[in-house]
C-alpha cells in the first residue's frame, strides 16, 4: 500500500498543472469539408515565414507572405525578442474555409492530465475582403506566436513555465496581442467610450472580465503612451521572470497594478466625459424587440421609408425581419444557421437588398459554403430561392439599381472588386479588376446618370487591371465614384483623398446629394456632398493635312515636339477644355457614438442610421437635411493623432475646393510599380492625371515643372481646380520598409509533414474503447479498472487531416498493461478512424470452473493466477452534418481469452476461455457544448446507439463457425448544462442501455467516474458466469451513497442532477492559486436503476428471488428490493498536484431505507 501511495504522488508531480477527464462517453465536434480544394495546396518559403495556401487562393496568399515580411522587423523589435524557427502561416480565402480545416479538432481520448504541449508557431489568416484587417490578423498572429515563445518557452521548460500563462488573466495577452496587430484607433476608441459611459461596469477588472481584449489593449495603449513603447516589452520580461504581474508593473512602471488600473480608469473617464458634452445624440430611435442583446446587422431601409429589415444574429442563429418604423410591428422574414459558440461568427451573411419597387427583399446567405439568393414577396409571402454561379467566393454587398440588376461588391480569385450580376440569367459583368480592395458598393444617380459610389484603398483614380506587385493595397479607405453609364471610362471620381482617415458607408441621398461616414474628427460621423462638373486642364488638338490630330498639353512648346517635316503638315490648332467632375462634401452630423452603417431611401430622402449605444445595437430613422453643415467636435486621441502627423510630416488637406480658387495647371506626380524602359514620345491623346507605377526605385522621381497657360476665350462659370501638391506617403514606404519582392518560382507543392502535437505522461484509471470487460473470465470484485502510468504520444500533419496516437498504461500494481494505436484520416467530407487496443492483465483468483463437491483439490501452497487479455481492432466511419451533429458507423473485431495460469498440477487442466465477437455500431452524437471553465460547461449534448455482436469460433483447424450466440445493444446518453449566477451551472444527465440477445451486456450500478478506490456490493447476487447469459459486463454511474453492483441487470437507467458552483470566483476576481481557481462546491442528486427481464418492477426479478439448492430440496425466496436506488449528498472540487479531484459525501437510500455516509475520491471532470 506504502509503494501504490508513493506511486501516485511521484505521478500527479508529473503532471503539475494540467487536469484529467473522464472519457466514459464520447462526443465531439466536427469540422465538416464542403469542397475538394483542401486537396492540392501550395507553399512558398520566405525569410521568416512559410505561407501555405490552396486552390484560389493563391493571390491572398501573396498578400499574406508580403505583408508579413513586411511588418515582422517591427514586430519583433517591439517585442525586443527573436525564435529560431520560421512562422507558418495559413492561408485561408474566407472564414467559411477556415471553418472546414482540420486544425484545432477534438482528440480521441480528452484526458490530458500531465499533458506536456510542445507550443506550436501556426497561424491562420484569413480575407474577408479588407486587406487592412487581413494585416492586423497577421499582426496579431505573430504576436501570438512570440508570445507563446516567450511565456511558454521550449519544450524543456514548458512543466515549469505554463504556470505563467495559466495564472495571468485573459486580458494579458489577449491585449497585448491586439495591441500588437493594430494601433488604437476611432473603432476601438468609440467602443471603450460606450463602455464606460454606460455605467454597467465598476472598473477595469469587471470590463475584462467581459472583454479582455479591449480592456487590455487600452491598458497597453494608456501604459506605451504614459511611460512610453519600451515598457511594454519590459513589462512583458519581468512578468515572465518574476512570474507576477504586481511585481512586473511595480519594477517597470514604479506604479503598483491597482494604481495603474485606477490610474488608467480615471485617464479615458475624464477623456470621453468631456468629449461627449460637446456631442448630440442621434435623433429618431426606432425601437427593436432585442431582449437577449443579439447582434443586429444589415440595417435596410425600404424605398418609401416606411420599413427597416434587419439581420438579429446570435452566434451564427440568424433571422431576418422587416419591422414598420412607425407602428413597430415585425414580420419574421427567414431564419436559418445554428449557434455555435466554439467559433467565430460570420456578420457578413446574410446580405440585404431591397428591391426598388419596395415590395421585395433579397436576402443573399451561405449554406454549406455556396450563396444563395432568396427573394421575399411582402404581398404574397412567396420565397424563391436560386444559387449564385460559383465564381463568386464572397459577396461582402449588395445593392438594386434597377428591379432586376444589382451591383455587388464580392471576391474572386481573391480580389475584392465590383460587378453588376443580373439576376434574370444568373450572368455578371465585372466593373473594377485590380487588387485594391472595393467595398460598400451603393448605387446613386447624379445628373440623370447611373453610378457607383463605394470605398477603396487605392492609391490612384484609374480604373484598369492590376496584379499585385511591391504596392501594398492596406491604406485606409476613400470614397470613389463611378460611372455606369460610361463603362469604358478608365478614371474614377475621387470623393475623399484623407490618407490618415478612413471613409465608409456611401449612400446616395437624392439625384443630388449623398452622404458617406468618416472618422475624420475620431467619431465615424455623417458627411454629405454632391459632385460637380469643373474644368481641369486645357489641351491643344493639333490637325494634320491627313486629317490625323495629335493632342498636346496647352503650355506645351509645338516646335519642340514635331521635327520641321511633320510641323509644316499641321493644318489647325484648336483649345479643348477638359471637364471633369468633383466631389464638394462637409461635415453634417456631431454624433456621440460612432456611426456603424447607413441606408438611405432614395424616394424620401429619409435615413436609417445604426449605433452601438451602452453596450446595444439601436436603430434610428431621420431625415436630415444634407445641405445643413455642422462642425464636430473632435476626440482627444484624434486631436493627439493630427498634433502627431503636424509634428512628423506635412498635413494632408481636404479634397473640399474653395469656391472661386485661382486657375492653375496641375502639377503631376508620378510613381512606378514596375520596371521599363525610356518610353517613346506618344503622339495619342495625353491624360496628365497622376499615374501610379508599381516598383522600386533608389530615387524618386521628380515631376516636369509646367508653364501655367491663361485661357483666351471666355469660359463657363466653372472653377478650375488647383491640383494639390501634397503628396501622400505610401502606407508601403513608412519608415523607409522594402515590400517582400515575391517570386512566383518559389512557390513548390506542398507534402506531408507530420510533427509531435504533445506527449504525456499522468496517472489514469479512465475506461478506454467503450470499457466493456469479460464477465465470466475475471474476478468477481473486478469492475473497473485500476489506476495505471499513461504514457500517450500523438503526430499530425500540418493540417491535422492526419493523424497517429498512440499510448501505453501499466496498473500500479504492474500486474499487466494497456496499449493503443489510433489512426485518423479526416481529410474529407467522411472522417476515417483505425484503432487497434491489446489489454493484458493478471489476476489472483479462485478457478474458473468451480469443481462438483465430489472432487477435492489437493492442498497446495501455489495461488491460483487468472490472466485475461482483450485483442481488440476497430474501424469507424463518421459523416459530419455540421459543426456539432454527426452519424457514426464503427465496426469491431474482438477477441477475449482467460486462462487459468499453472501454477499448480491442479490448474494445468482447467483450460481457458474465449470469445470472438464482430460488431456492428450507429450512432447519432450532438454535441454544442462550451468549455467556460474547467469543469464547467454551457450547452448540450446526447448520443443515440445501436449496436449488434455476433459471436463466432475462428481456428486454424475447424475454420470458422458462426452458429454462436448473437447481442444487441441499444443505448442513450444525453446531458444539459445551464449556466444561472454567471459562474455556476446546473448539471443534468440522463443515461440509460439496454442488451437483449442470446448474449448480453451485465450492466452494475454504483459508485463514481475514475473512483480511485472503488468497492464491489457482494450482497446483491449477480448472475452466474457459467450459463454463458452473460459475457460482458459494464460499470454504470453515478450512482454516490452506494458501491458498485448495488443493482445489476441486462439494463439499466439513471438519472444525475448536479449544481457546481466556482465560490471563490465570487470571492475574488483574479486568483493565482489554481486550487482557489478552480474550488468548487458541489450539490447532486442520482437515482439509478438496473434489472434482468422487462421491467424493473417484475416480482420474478432476481433482485427480489433468492434459490438455495441441495440434492433433495430447493428453497426459493421471494422478497421485496425497490429496483430504484436515490442517492443525494455534496463535494467538492479542485486542482491538487495538478490533477482534478473529486470528493464526494453522500447518502444512498435503498427500500426505503437511509443508509450510512460514503465517501468517493476521484480523479477527472464530472460528467
Amino acid at each position: 500500500m506504502k509503494n501504490k501511495l508513493y506511486l501516485f504522488l511521484c505521478f500527479s508531480l508529473l503532471g503539475t498543472l494540467t487536469r484529467a477527464q473522464t472519457t466514459q462517453t464520447e462526443f465531439g465536434k466536427n469540422r465538416v469539408q464542403y469542397h475538394q480544394e483542401f486537396k492540392e495546396w501550395s507553399m512558398y518559403e520566405s525569410r521568416n515565414f512559410i505561407t501555405y495556401w490552396y486552390g484560389e487562393a493563391r493571390y491572398v496568399g501573396q498578400a499574406v507572405v508580403q505583408i508579413a515580411e513586411f511588418d515582422f522587423n517591427e514586430i519583433q523589435g517591439m517585442l525586443e525578442h527573436r525564435i529560431n524557427d520560421k512562422i507558418e502561416i495559413i492561408v485561408y480565402k474566407d472564414l467559411t474555409d477556415l471553418k472546414q480545416s482540420n486544425i484545432g479538432s477534438e482528440e480521441a481520448f480528452e484526458n490530458t492530465g500531465g499533458q506536456t504541449k510542445i507550443v506550436g508557431n501556426k497561424m491562420f489568416v484569413y480575407f474577408n475582403g479588407d486587406h487592412k484587417d487581413l494585416r492586423r490578423q497577421i499582426r496579431e498572429g505573430i504576436a501570438s506566436v512570440y508570445l507563446n515563445a516567450m511565456l511558454f518557452g521550449s519544450n524543456l521548460q514548458e512543466i515549469v513555465q505554463n504556470a505563467v500563462m495559466m495564472n495571468l488573466p485573459a486580458w494579458f495577452k489577449d491585449g497585448l496581442v491586439g495591441f500588437v496587430g493594430e494601433k488604437w484607433n476611432a473603432g476601438l476608441d468609440d467602443q471603450l467610450r460606450d463602455i464606460l459611459l454606460s455605467g454597467k461596469y465598476k472598473d477595469f477588472d469587471d470590463i475584462a472580465e467581459d472583454y479582455p481584449k479591449l480592456a487590455g489593449h487600452a491598458l497597453w495603449y494608456f501604459i506605451s503612451e504614459n511611460y512610453g513603447i519600451s515598457t511594454v516589452s519590459n513589462l512583458l520580461y519581468l512578468t515572465r521572470i518574476n512570474r507576477s504581474l504586481d511585481s512586473g508593473f511595480l519594477y517597470v512602471l514604479g506604479s503598483s497594478y491597482p494604481h495603474v488600473l485606477e490610474s488608467w480608469e480615471a485617464f479615458f473617464k475624464k477623456r470621453y466625459e468631456a468629449e461627449v458634452a460637446n456631442m448630440r445624440e442621434p435623433e429618431g430611435l426606432v425601437k427593436v424587440k432585442n431582449k437577449r442583446n443579439v447582434p443586429l446587422t444589415q440595417l435596410k431601409i425600404s424605398p418609401d421609408g416606411t420599413k427597416i429589415a434587419y439581420v438579429a444574429n446570435e452566434i451564427g442563429r440568424y433571422k431576418v425581419w422587416i419591422q414598420d418604423v412607425q407602428t413597430g410591428e415585425r414580420e419574421l422574414v427567414f431564419k436559418n444557421g445554428f449557434r455555435n459558440a466554439i467559433q467565430a461568427t460570420d456578420y457578413n451573411y446574410p446580405l440585404l437588398a431591397w428591391n426598388p419597387g419596395g415590395f421585395q427583399l433579397a436576402v443573399i446567405y451561405e449554406e454549406r459554403d455556396k450563396i444563395q439568393f432568396l427573394t421575399y414577396d411582402l404581398q404574397t409571402r412567396d420565397k424563391k430561392i436560386e444559387p449564385v454561379p460559383n465564381q463568386f467566393q464572397r459577396w461582402y454587398s449588395a445593392e438594386y439599381i434597377n428591379a432586376t440588376d444589382l451591383v455587388v461588391s464580392a471576391a474572386v480569385r481573391g480580389q475584392s472588386d465590383l460587378f453588376l450580376y443580373f439576376t434574370l440569367n444568373r450572368q455578371s459583368r465585372r466593373l473594377t479588376n485590380d487588387f485594391w480592395d472595393d467595398l460598400d458598393a451603393s448605387f446613386v444617380r447624379v445628373h440623370g446618370q447611373r453610378g457607383i459610389l463605394f470605398a477603396s484603398n487605392r492609391l490612384d483614380s484609374l480604373n484598369q487591371k492590376m496584379r499585385l506587385d511591391t504596392i501594398l493595397p492596406i491604406a485606409n479607405y476613400d470614397i470613389f465614384y463611378l460611372n455606369l453609364d460610361d463603362p469604358d471610362a478608365e478614371e474614377l471620381v475621387r470623393v475623399t483623398h484623407t490618407p490618415d482617415v478612413d471613409e465608409r458607408a456611401p449612400v446616395g441621398l437624392d439625384e443630388k446629394w449623398f452622404a458617406f461616414a468618416t472618422n475624420e474628427s475620431g467619431v465615424y460621423n455623417r458627411k454629405t456632398g454632391y459632385l460637380e462638373d469643373y474644368i481641369h486642364h486645357f489641351e491643344n488638338v493639333i490637325t494634320f493635312e491627313d486629317g490625323t490630330e495629335m493632342r498636346l498639353p496647352a503650355d506645351s512648346v509645338i516646335a519642340e515636339v514635331l521635327d520641321s517635316a511633320a510641323y509644316t503638315q499641321i493644318k489647325t490648332i484648336v483649345r479643348d477644355t477638359i471637364y471633369k467632375t468633383r466631389a464638394i462634401h462637409h461635415f453634417n452630423s456631431n454624433f456621440d457614438r460612432g456611426l456603424l452603417s447607413q441606408s438611405a431611401a432614395l424616394s424620401t430622402r429619409r435615413l436609417a442610421t445604426a449605433f452601438r449605444r451602452n453596450g446595444t445595437i439601436q436603430f434610428f430613422v431621420a431625415d436630415p437635411d444634407p445641405a445643413a453643415v455642422v462642425e464636430p467636435a473632435y476626440t482627444a486621441f484624434r486631436q493627439q493623432k493630427i498634433e502627431d502627423l503636424t509634428t512628423t510630416e506635412t498635413p494632408a488637406p481636404e479634397t473640399e475646393v474653395p469656391a472661386q480658387p485661382a486657375p492653375e495647371k496641375p502639377k503631376e506626380n508620378y510613381s512606378f510599380q514596375s520596371g521599363f524602359e525610356e518610353p517613346e514620345p506618344d503622339t495619342a491623346k495625353v491624360d496628365v492625371d497622376n499615374y501610379l507605377f508599381q516598383s522600386e526605385f533608389d530615387e524618386t522621381e521628380i515631376p516636369l515643372t509646367q508653364t501655367e497657360v491663361t485661357p483666351e476665350t471666355d469660359e463657363p462659370n466653372l472653377t478650375i481646380q488647383q491640383q494639390l501638391t501634397w503628396r501622400p506617403e505610401y502606407a508601403n514606404n513608412a519608415n523607409n520598409k522594402k515590400v517582400h519582392d515575391f517570386r512566383p518560382g518559389r512557390i513548390t507543392p506542398y507534402r506531408l509533414k507530420f510533427r509531435t502535437d504533445y506527449v504525456t505522461t499522468q496517472l489514469d484509471n479512465s475506461i478506454l474503447f467503450d470499457g466493456l470487460s469479460n464477465y465470466g473470465g475475471v474476478p468477481n470484485d473486478f469492475g473497473y479498472p485500476p489506476a495505471g502510468i499513461l504514457f500517450k504520444t500523438n503526430f499530425k500533419d500540418l493540417f491535422e487531416d492526419y493523424e497517429f496516437e498512440a499510448g501505453i498504461r501499466v496498473p500500479t500494481s504492474f500486474n499487466g498493461a494497456e496499449y493503443f494505436v489510433v489512426y485518423k484520416d479526416k481529410k474529407n467530407r467522411f472522417d476515417k478512424q483505425i484503432a487497434f487496443y491489446r489489454r493484458r492483465l493478471r489476476f489472483s483468483n479462485q478457478l474458473l470452473n468451480p469443481l462438483p463437491p465430489t472432487q477435492m483439490r489437493p492442498p497446495t501452497p501455489a495461488t491460483d493466477r487468472l490472466e485475461e487479455e482483450i485483442v481488440l481492432g476497430q474501424y469507424q466511419l463518421r459523416y459530419p452534418i455540421d459543426v456539432f451533429r454527426s452519424f457514426r458507423g464503427t465496426t469491431t473485431l474482438r477477441f477475449d481469452n482467460s486462462r487459468q495460469l499453472a501454477t499448480d498440477d491442479f490448474a494445468v487442466g482447467q483450460g481457458q476461455r474465449k470469445l470472438q465477437h464482430l460488431g456492428f455500431r450507429l450512432e447519432y452524437v450532438f454535441d454544442n457544448t462550451v468549455d467556460v471553465a474547467l469543469n464547467i460547461k454551457n450547452g448540450t449534448r446526447y448520443k443515440v446507439y445501436a449496436e449488434f455482436l455476433k459471436s463466432f469460433d475462428l481456428s486454424f483447424t475447424d475454420g470458422i463457425d458462426l452458429n454462436k450466440g448473437h447481442m444487441f445493444v441499444m443505448g442513450l446518453d444525453a446531458r444539459h448544462y445551464q449556466r444561472f449566477w454567471k459562474h455556476s451551472i446546473l448539471a443534468i444527465r440522463v443515461a440509460g442501455s439496454s442488451s437483449f440477445g442470446t448474449e448480453k451486456v451485465l450492466y452494475m450500478v454504483g459508485g463514481t467516474d475514475n473512483w480511485l478506490f472503488p468497492k464491489m456490493n457482494t450482497d446483491i447476487p449477480r448472475p452466474d458466469p457459467g450459463n454463458g447469459e452473460f459475457v460482458y459486463q459494464s460499470v454504470a454511474t453515478n450512482a454516490r451513497g452506494f458501491d458498485m453492483n448495488i443493482r445489476n441487470g441486462n439494463s439499466f437507467a439513471l438519472t444525475n442532477i448536479e449544481i457546481r458552483m466556482p465560490i471563490f470566483r465570487y470571492l475574488f476576481r483574479q486568483t493565482q492559486s489554481a486550487f482557489l481557481r478552480n474550488f468548487q462546491l458541489v450539490g447532486f442528486f442520482d437515482a439509478a436503476t438496473a434489472w434482468q427481464g422487462l421491467s424493473p418492477f417484475d416480482d420474478e426479478s432476481p433482485l427480489n428471488t433468492f434459490v438455495n439448492s441441495n440434492n433433495a430440496v430447493t428453497v426459493r425466496v421471494n422478497f421485496f428490493r425497490d429496483p430504484v436506488v436515490f442517492g443525494y449528498g455534496g463535494g467538492v472540487r479542485t486542482v491538487l498536484f495538478g490533477y482534478f479531484v473529486r470528493l464526494d459525501y453522500a447518502r444512498g437510500i435503498e427500500t426505503r431505507t437511509l443508509q450510512s455516509p460514503k465517501i468517493h475520491f476521484s480523479i477527472g471532470l464530472d460528467f
